[in-house]
């Protein structure tokens, strides 16, 4: 199998359906957040207010506005993520960004503009977020920086994909880890770009691996992914010499 014909969405068919994560976000996204008592306390400006509520909003205004304020609408979600403390309102937040990235891969750009025009880094606010306490707000955020990275004309690199591919070697070996199908998902997003292979062979995600598949308690669907995760490093010839020895 080519590895263009790989698919590159996170959650598809059954395994989405099955996701802990899709599920508690569909279940999230339902609960619609009082944008106007922020705006009353001026937690977020008038042009946030205007914006987050035409962009939450699936369809044509959203279409709209996405391509006539794409750096307004960037600039917003990273207001509002970067001012906003309460865990709820940052679970929605985050399940917006990743719906519109996922009905339209191009528009991981829109981030990259908006942190270039302000000369910030565009993975600065989003790694942040992976050292919050909530479980759903830093694997949500896992999934939409490996669509960010994956999708993105300019790869991830330095420091932000080591701390990244760390992270998330690091969250194979959570014990009872709930979100152990995402954490892989995310994985076989990353693995697909060879850049990111060879960091997170000398980062010793292979032996990571092998360890956590070797314990005997993971469900059919998460050795699927590792295994799958597995094969795809081999994609790299250096790598796949190496893991001979495994």
């Amino acid at each position: 199998m080519a590895m263009s014909t790989l698919p590159e969405d996170i959650d598809r068919g059954v395994a989405g359906a099955t996701s802990v994560l899709v599920q508690r976000a569909n279940e999230i996204r339902l609960q619609k957040v009082n944008w106007p008592s922020y705006l009353q306390s001026q937690m977020i400006t008038q042009e946030d207010y205007e914006v987050i509520m035409a962009v939450e909003v699936p369809g044509q205004n959203r279409q709209i506005l996405l391509n006539s304020r794409r750096l307004q609408v960037a600039r917003t979600f990273m207001n509002l993520l970067g001012h906003i403390s309460k865990d709820q309102t940052i679970q929605y937040i985050l399940i917006l960004v990743d719906d519109i990235l996922s009905e339209e891969k191009s528009r991981v750009e829109i981030f990259k503009e908006c942190a270039r025009k302000n000369r910030e880094s565009m993975w600065s606010p989003f790694l942040n977020l992976l050292t919050r306490p909530d479980t759903f707000i830093i694997n949500m955020t896992a999934r939409i920086i490996a669509k960010l990275a994956c999708w993105s004309r300019e790869p991830m690199d330095g420091s932000d994909l080591t701390f990244y591919l760390t992270w998330l070697k690091d969250q194979l070996r959570t014990p009872n880890n709930e979100y152990m199908q995402s954490v892989g998902r995310c994985l076989q997003m990353m693995l697909r770009v060879e850049e990111y292979r060879t960091i997170f062979y000398q980062l010793d995600g292979v032996v990571t691996i092998v360890q956590v598949l070797s314990t005997g308690k993971l469900n059919f669907q998460i050795q699927y992914q590792l295994t799958f995760c597995l094969w795809v490093l081999t994609f790299n010839n250096a790598i796949a010499e190496k893991m001979n020895k495994f």
